[in-house]
């Protein structure tokens, strides 16, 4: 079931998908006709209503992963509106996404769609969004911010303030590089993909930019001993969350030590 909620002037929609004991939250948000990520299509019956009750002009996508562009060819298809993407993703895009099976359990598959690239800014007429690059997450990756409302939409950048696993094509030093980079902005409202609306958001950013640099100092340290950095990764996080097993290491403890330096 997708909720519907409002915050302000933003339509927020929540859904739900679960494998195997872990379960994700998907939000999707509507800004004057601005549709910010599609969400998965395992979600199509519940999301595709949602979208059918809402005035969406224009789809930006904050990056390709299947959890934000799963229902970007059912748009493009029945409600005809352009979908921005990453410049460099844009080809991925035009290919049908092949997934390990546990993902194509949790979010469905991905269609192919045609997408363009951001402009500098995407406007709407209330409002207007800086695009900005967010590597971290994956290396093609954007969030929007609302400087004149003090919004900060982003992505999968931020997500929890204390991360225990990352994904395979996850680099936390450009995560690091983000969060700095984006703390220098006037914000304080975070519009996360998974933790939803993050009202102090800027201090959550704070929060997990902090953690990040002191697990950085650890694993340096650790590594000037002679650790390697599975052996680092052990003496940090040595507990394996189901996810690691169930997604054969795709998401791991270890994707976060071997890209923090």
């Amino acid at each position: 079931m997708l909720n519907s909620s409002k915050y302000r002037d933003i339509t927020i929609g929540r859904g739900v998908c679960s494998l195997l004991g872990t379960t994700i939250v998907v939000y999707l948000y509507v800004v004057d006709g601005l549709l910010i990520d599609a969400g998965p299509k395992r979600l199509k019956r519940e999301s595709s209503k949602f979208f059918q009750e809402h005035q969406i002009d224009q789809v930006a996508l904050t990056h390709v992963h299947e959890d934000h562009s799963g229902m970007a060819a059912w748009l493009q298809s029945k409600m005809q509106v352009p979908i921005y993407l990453h410049e460099m993703s844009i080809p991925e895009a035009s290919k049908r996404g092949r997934y390990l099976f546990y993902r194509q359990l949790m979010w469905g598959g991905r269609p192919t769609f045609i997408s363009q690239p951001f402009p500098e800014v995407l406007t709407t007429e209330k409002h207007i969004f800086d695009v900005i690059d967010s590597p971290g997450h994956m290396k093609y990756h954007k969030v929007f911010h609302e400087k004149n409302q003090g919004w900060l939409f982003t992505g999968d950048l931020y997500v929890r303030p204390k991360p225990f696993v990352a994904f395979y094509d996850e680099n936390m030093k450009d995560t690091i590089a983000s969060l700095q980079k984006l703390l220098q902005l006037d914000f304080d409202t975070v519009f996360c993909a998974h933790s939803g609306v993050v009202e102090n958001g800027k201090a959550m950013l704070q929060e997990k930019l902090n953690y990040l640099l002191n697990l950085q100092e650890k694993v340096e340290g650790l590594r000037r001993q002679g650790l390697t950095d599975r052996e680092v990764d052990q003496k940090l996080f040595p507990k394996i969350p189901l996810i690691t097993k169930v997604s054969r290491g795709e998401w791991s403890s270890y994707n976060i030590i071997s890209t923090i330096l």
